[in-house]
């Protein structure tokens, strides 16, 4: 098929973000053996104006889109976030070529209601959403004639390349990367956390977080590269099957993956491939475990990275959301196809 890919690839970002899910979904729509074009949407709205502000030219982005499907004619125009689209484009899309299906996916948390207004802005021109959030916050998105559906955070084995549970190179035990936006839980945890390690001898290391700067591109593969084990922690761990993409960046690159018990998460990953925890002291004690038994690190962490590149994979993934989008009989068992509202 020929597919527009309108997303956020973040060219201004100079390959910072290359790890990021919108290339990983166009790689993996390619390997299936798709023509796609990719479109840009903030980095153009900057360029529609001589202010470079992306509200400023998201008018002149979303002309361009009209002109991009009138030279394509796409089967299928993908959408990932992209908020500052109008509805209207889809509107007219669908009005001058009803064949070709309209189809959006987010990775935000969908908790997040101040968040979700042009998703139902987008909803009456959509065949179908997939979104990084099951349970009952996707079923709210359902409508009579839209199929809504879980999708896995995508890895792909050309960006997740490291095999850590191999590497005798390792600088530090444990770390985490990521942000505490003054959420005082979080703070604690992390704090607690850390007291624990620092007064059992641990080397650990955080990053993005406490003054400490975060770490981009292949900064960060340089610190994945240094460590045997790592934490997958949101910044909202209740929330059915949803989880951000760090749980894919961690255990696709061979480190040994700590997570939260997510609830229905046990349904992708088994506890013989990452290790759940159930508070920030319960981690601390399977953290010095594991680093006093790396034989028992490398064997989970091992079959965490095996299963990444088997289930989560980005070409597994965009064949599951064309089969929906398609209405086409899903070609296999996935893992996640009990999260599927039609």
């Amino acid at each position: 098929m020929k597919i527009l890919h309108i997303a956020n690839f973040g060219f201004n970002k100079q390959g910072a973000h290359f790890y990021c899910t919108d290339r990983k979904i166009s790689a993996g729509l390619i390997e299936n053996g798709h023509f796609v074009y990719d479109f840009s949407f903030r980095d153009m709205a900057r360029m529609g104006t001589i202010f470079k502000t992306k509200k400023l030219g998201a008018t002149w982005a979303n002309k361009e889109i009209l002109k991009i499907v009138d030279h394509i004619e796409p089967d299928l125009v993908l959408i990932g976030h992209s908020d500052l689209m109008s509805p209207n484009v889809l509107k007219e899309i669908k009005q001058h070529y009803p064949k070709t299906k309209i189809a959006f996916w987010y990775v935000d948390p969908l908790y997040l209601e101040h968040k979700l207004g042009f998703v139902r802005d987008f909803s009456p021109y959509l065949d179908a959403i997939f979104c990084t959030t099951g349970g009952e916050y996707l079923e709210k998105l359902k409508q009579p004639h839209l199929k809504v559906a879980y999708m896995p955070n995508v890895g792909h084995r050309n960006v997740e390349q490291l095999k850590q549970f191999e590497s005798t190179n390792i600088d530090k035990e444990f770390i985490f990367c990521g942000v505490v936006y003054k959420e005082p839980e979080r703070e604690k945890f992390l704090k607690d956390l850390a007291d624990t390690l620092k007064n059992n001898h641990v080397q650990y290391q955080y990053y993005g977080c406490f003054e400490q700067p975060g770490v981009y591109g292949k900064g960060y593969y340089k610190v994945l590269a240094q460590s045997r084990m790592g934490l997958n922690y949101s910044r909202k761990n209740d929330v059915t099957l949803y989880s951000s993409d760090r749980i894919v960046q961690l255990t696709g690159n061979g480190l040994l993956t700590f997570s939260p018990r997510i609830p229905g998460f046990d349904q992708l990953y088994t506890e013989q491939e990452v290790v759940y925890f159930d508070d920030q002291f319960d981690l601390a004690e399977k953290i010095q475990f594991y680093a006093a038994h790396p034989e028992d690190a490398k064997r989970i962490a091992e079959a965490g990275w095996n299963k990444t590149r088997a289930s989560f994979n980005a070409k597994r993934i965009t064949q599951f959301m064309v089969e929906v989008t398609f209405d086409q009989p899903l070609s296999e068992a996935y893992e996640w196809a009990h999260e599927v509202y039609a």
